[in-house]
């Protein structure tokens, strides 16, 4: 099917020239709008998102504001210097804050509940035990909370609670930065994909031939940034969640992981679980930007629900759905100013909701 051709009244609509656009309409591309026009009142600042809504992470995640579990940071210092894993922490933690006091806890629904990681192996929990002073020493100097990790059993199993960690609703978050946007004056593409992006000239042209230009540009794709700009190295990595039916009984409340961060669950109100995650057990598979249902995945979170868990027998999967982050290699985002005026903000490594605000923020201010 062909296009139609633009009105007279469409050309000087649509042709215009912007002083800031985005690309990716998430949580860090709509913080990144919503920051540059709050500090530029009068800029024209334009959204592209190839979405009718954020389709990557932002609204598909777990809900989980984590700065990251034992298991995780004792996982990732053997691969990272300790200097970047305390620097990791810190920007999850100041990003949380930075989230919760942009939009307010009421209207995300924050749950300051705290976060268990709980452990079936106990040579390994025992073996992560001897690290709690240590962290809790690091938590208290990168934050100035005391005390952060506690030694802990959870119905019967080892765990480790951390009293920082609590749970939202990443559907509510996107919308209420979305209004505020909006209510800015920023604007929005909807349904537009990017194609190619001119970082010399500052322009991006979508698959339907439309071009935009602008004095700067904030590249937050995430998980598609290599689809774009393939030297940048973010893997895209597809999540697997579930939500179940209402059951008879419920004895999970709070955000857990288990097995490094890699499974998560938590409860939905009273009666409902969430369960996700599952990507340590199909990592190369889950190397897609294409959304989908890993059945190995699946399978293992259902004998993980059974058996760990042990769920009520009624207990059945009423709604799943799979989201697609961005990874690169060392878990570290990416954030770097390409030529005069672009900036790319990306690779958010899943800890997005975390991350996402100040990421944003930051881009604004670097470019």
């Amino acid at each position: 099917m062909s296009l139609p051709h633009r009105s007279f009244w469409e050309d000087e609509l649509y042709d215009q020239k912007y002083d800031l656009i985005v690309t990716g309409g998430g949580l860090t591309g709509l913080s990144a709008a919503y920051f540059f026009k709050k500090e530029y009142n009068d800029a024209k600042v334009l959204v592209v998102e190839r979405g009718t809504f954020p389709i990557g992470a932002s609204t598909r995640n777990a809900g989980f504001a984590c700065i990251g579990s034992i298991g995780e940071i004792m996982a990732d210092l053997e691969i990272e210097s300790e200097e970047i894993v305390k620097q990791r922490i810190k920007d999850r933690y100041e990003g949380l804050l930075l989230l919760r006091e942009t939009l307010g806890d009421d209207l995300i629904e924050y749950d300051n509940c705290g976060g268990f990681e709980i452990f079936t192996n106990s040579d390994e929990f025992i073996r992560l035990q001897d690290h709690v002073p240590m962290l809790n020493e690091w938590l208290e100097g990168l934050t100035g909370e005391k005390d952060v990790f506690r030694v802990w059993t959870y119905l019967g199993i080892p765990a480790f609670f951390n009293r920082v960690e609590g749970q939202l609703h990443p559907g509510k978050m996107i919308k209420l930065l979305l209004q505020k946007c909006i209510e800015c004056g920023v604007e929005f593409r909807w349904n537009t994909k990017v194609n190619e992006i001119d970082t010399e000239e500052n322009k991006i042209l979508s698959d339907l031939g439309h071009s935009f230009k602008a004095d700067r540009l904030i590249i937050s794709v995430n998980a598609f940034t290599s689809e774009l700009m393939p030297e940048y190295k973010i893997k895209p990595g597809r999540g697997y969640v579930f939500v179940t039916n209402e059951l008879d009984y419920m004895n999970w409340k709070g955000t857990f992981h288990y097995e490094k961060g890699y499974v998560y669950f938590r409860n939905i109100g009273e009666d409902r679980m969430l369960i996700g995650g599952g990507r340590n057990v199909a990592h190369t598979e889950e190397e897609t930007a294409e959304f989908g249902v890993n059945q190995n995945i699946k399978d293992y979170l259902i004998t993980f629900a059974k058996e760990v868990l042990e769920l009520p027998p009624n207990w059945q999967i009423e709604r799943e759905w799979s989201g697609i982050m961005g990874f690169t290699d060392s878990k570290s985002y990416i954030l770097k100013l390409i030529g005069d005026n672009c900036v790319i903000a990306a690779g958010l490594s899943g800890m997005g909701v975390a991350l996402g605000m100040n990421l944003g923020k930051k881009a604004t201010e670097l470019v």
